[in-house]
């Protein structure tokens, strides 16, 4: 459940300055400035948690030139070869790169569809749509066809388009006329986070019940791709709607996600991410555990507070003193101020 959340996240946190630049009728932030702040909030840890994987892991021992550089250069899902020992979870952020570079060029192509209606900007949200449609097609015909042997074509950006285009319909709700319906239907649930996240938790039952298809690593058939596909949607686009519209200030759980406590965890949260499969496979493997065996509550605790102490170390040393070169590509006066995200959106923003 992790994955969709964070695409969702990042569809909502990426496209929102787009957005809201075209809306106030500014320009749009320089793209060479995106792309250089991505890359050095993205690559220098993931270059060392590879790394120190590829290095440290027993079962990593001998990995060849074309290893290091497909797990390196983030394309372990394309071609042959996989991922190497303790970094299959990797496969998310490969997405989330070419993400990365789609967005300059398709949220310009969708803030030119809008034309003069940007406050009410209908054309974008159908575009949206279609694109959500295209990427379960994309799922039929690779679950279906199976064109690119070897590949994980599945883990592929259009797979997860739907996903991205909820956060990014988020992002274009924020932004747009208060007055116009749909922003007043987000703002509707948003105000009522218990049936929000109610309904996530439907979802979620359903996901992971044999309706949506098999129970483990399995390969589904095209309908249960799309049928979960579709769960995984719903249920990361109602987490984080009550996040972005309602009251920020109030409800104990809004709260809770802008407390100190939690915004460190969001700061750390990315070399959270990176580490923690590092820390589980290197445990099993020093302890000769069989993977998917052991305590529960063992492995989830000691996993979870060894990646944490990893994830600080990790942002103490390298990614906050690494922030200090965002500004060395100039941008353009941004569009986005402090008092324009939500505060539960700030207090996430740096896990994307």
């Amino acid at each position: 459940m992790g994955v969709p959340i964070f695409f969702v996240l990042s569809g909502f946190l990426l496209s929102r300055p787009l957005f809201l630049a075209s809306a106030r009728g500014r320009p749009a932030p320089r793209t060479a400035a995106y792309l250089w702040r991505r890359a050095l909030r993205i690559l220098p840890v993931y270059w060392v948690v590879v790394t120190a994987a590829l290095f440290l892991l027993p079962a990593n021992r001998g990995a060849g030139p074309g290893t290091w550089l497909r797990q390196l250069g983030l394309v372990q899902t394309y071609g042959s070869g996989g991922f190497a020992e303790g970094l299959s979870h990797t496969w998310s952020l490969g997405t989330e790169v070419a993400f990365y570079l789609v967005l300059p060029f398709a949220g310009a192509a969708l803030v030119r569809l809008a034309r003069s209606r940007a406050e009410r900007p209908a054309r974008i949200l159908v575009a949206l749509a279609c694109a959500s449609v295209l990427g379960l097609v994309w799922l039929v015909w690779i679950w279906t066809a199976h064109p690119f042997p070897g590949s994980a074509a599945d883990l592929w950006l259009p797979s997860y388009t739907g996903w991205f285009a909820a956060g990014m319909t988020l992002g274009l709700l924020s932004v747009s006329d208060p007055t116009w319906r749909p922003v007043r239907l987000a703002h509707d649930l948003g105000s009522s986070p218990g049936t929000c996240w109610a309904l996530a938790g439907a979802l979620f039952w359903i996901a992971t019940s044999t309706v949506a298809g098999p129970v483990g690593l399995y390969e589904p058939t095209a309908g249960q791709a799309v049928v979960k596909n579709l769960l995984y949607l719903g249920i990361g686009g109602f987490l984080v709607l009550p996040l972005v519209f309602g009251d920020q200030r109030q409800g104990p759980v809004r709260r809770l996600l802008a407390s100190p406590p939690m915004r460190f965890l969001g700061e750390i949260s990315y070399g959270l991410f990176l580490v923690h499969v590092v820390v589980l496979t290197g445990a099993y493997a020093a302890f000769g555990w069989v993977p998917f065996t052991g305590n529960l509550v063992l492995v989830l605790i000691g996993t979870w507070l060894v990646s944490v102490l990893l994830a600080a170390l990790v942002y103490g040393t390298i990614e906050r003193p690494l922030s200090r070169w965002r500004d060395l590509v100039s941008r353009r006066p941004g569009p986005l101020g402090s008092n324009d995200t939500t505060s539960a959106a700030t207090a996430t923003s740096a896990s994307s």
